[in-house]
Formats: C-alpha cells, structure tokens, sequence
C-alpha cells in the first residue's frame, strides 16, 4: 500500500512530476513572451522615454513585436488550459500567424504610442494630458487584446479591427478585466526580490486567467454576432 503511494507520488507519471511539468509548460510560455519584450525592455533601459524625435521613433518599433507576442500567448493560454501538451509551440505558431496576417495590429499598436508620445512631448505632461494618454492607451490596449483572442477569425485588415474594438464596446467588463490583469502581472514584476522570478511565470497565469474570464463572461457570443 504504501509503495503504490509512493509511486503515485513520486513516478514519472505521478502527481509531482505532473505538476512539475505544468509548471515547465507555464515557464516555457513566459519565456517566450518575455522573449518577444527583448525590444521594449532594451529600449527602456538604454534609451528611455525623451522628448526627442529618435527616442520616440525608436520606442514605437520597439512596441511592433508586441501585438504578435499577445496574439501568440492567447493561443498558448488556451492550449495551457485545454492541457495540451506543447503551449511554448503553439505561441510561436500565433505568433507567426499574427506577423503574416495580422500585422496591422502590430503597426496600429506601434502608431498609437508614437502619436502619445508626441502629445506628450508637445503638449507637457501636466495631469490633464497624462490621464487622457492613459485613457487613449487603454482603449487601444484592450483592442489589442480582443484581436488576439480574436486570432482565428478570418476577418482581415479594417473589419478585423472593427470586430474587435466593437466587442471591446459590447463586452466593457472583459476590457477592464483584461487591463486589470495586465496590472497586476505588470506590478507582480516589479516586487523586490521576487519580481525577477515573477517574469517567468506571470505572462502565463494572467492570459490563462484572461482566458477563463473570456469564456465565462462572453466573449464567444459576442464574437458570434460580430461576425453575423
């Protein structure tokens, strides 16, 4: 009796090493998202923001792999929850879908943040123009993050990205959940001494949780009459 214990515990295919493995398939996923951030992280530690004409610039490319790495770790957070065996492959499957048919959202993501910026070069940075940056900034981010879950839909070009700002409209709460779930994974981040770590597991868990709160709260209707 107690051996079989011990072997359902401890055996290659017991409860240890299954949850060891999930937790690698998590760590795999996180790994390349964070990968697809290079850029952005690069950009932010050697450049920064600057109200200057190359920073700005530079800054918008270095959002362009954004919108693929969302498009890809929606698809790898789906076949995490359904437990499909190869989450890290099926992230850089969306990815290189979204780069082929979906770059439009990689370049509306880029364009937004270049246009903010240069608001807020010209215009100061008193609260007024933060708070409606931000504003803008989250209406374009929970865009993008309905086309990524949007990511098999074979709409193209201006009806794919009316289809998804028009769930954004019909579903706010999922938007809000959407952004509050980026916050946090964003916050979880920069903790001290944790948030190194947190980097290699938080991109995972908080789509997965996105995913959960899509398809409890609806997201699959109201993509289903918009695209009726």
């Amino acid at each position: 009796m107690t051996i079989s214990r011990l072997g359902r515990l401890l055996g290659y295919d017991g409860i240890i090493a299954t949850l060891l493995l999930g937790a690698f398939r998590y760590f795999l996923v996180s790994l390349s998202f964070v990968a697809c951030l290079v850029p952005m992280l690069a950009f932010q530690a050697l450049v920064g923001w600057q109200a200057t004409h190359l920073a700005l610039w530079l800054g918008a490319a270095a959002v362009l792999p954004v919108a693929p790495a969302l498009h890809g770790l929606s698809r790898a957070a789906a076949a995490l929850l359904d437990s499909e065996p190869h989450g890290a492959q099926s992230f850089w499957r969306g990815f290189a879908d979204a780069v082929r048919h979906r770059w439009g959202s990689a370049l509306t993501l880029s364009a937004a943040v270049l246009v903010l910026g240069y608001d807020v070069a010209l215009l100061g940075a008193d609260a007024g123009v933060l708070l409606g940056a931000v504003a803008v900034a989250a209406v374009v981010a929970a865009t993008v993050v309905a086309g990524a879950f949007l990511s098999d839909s074979p709409l193209r070009g201006a009806a794919f990205a009316l289809a998804a700002a028009r769930i954004v409209m019909q579903r706010p709460h999922l938007a809000l959940v959407w952004l509050l779930l980026a916050g946090l994974a964003a916050l979880a981040t920069s903790l001290p001494v944790v948030g190194a770590v947190a980097w290699m597991s938080m991109p995972a868990l908080a789509a997965v949780a996105a995913t959960i709160c899509a398809r409890t709260l609806g997201f699959d209707s109201a993509r289903e009459r918009v695209g009726a």
